[in-house]
């Protein structure tokens, strides 16, 4: 298992899309997943997944998060 983020701008209907269109596709497949952000400009997301799925992140969506993330 790997721990990565991803962002999504709120002003931006298709990166919110795009994020969103990606948790449901791998949600099952997830030891965890949290929602944060302030909701008023951005959301993100942390995720316990397979290392695999990190790269399945759309590149616009992807994020360094150092307190999260780890080797």
């Amino acid at each position: 298992m790997a721990r990565f983020s991803m962002t999504a701008r709120v002003d931006s209907a298709a990166e919110v899309a795009e994020a969103e269109a990606w948790v449901e596709r791998h949600g099952t497949a997830l030891a965890s997943i949290s929602e944060g952000g302030c909701g008023c400009c951005v959301r993100s997301w942390r995720i316990d997944g397979p290392r695999h799925l990190e790269d399945t992140i759309p590149q616009v969506l992807t994020v360094d998060d150092p307190e999260w993330e780890r080797d």
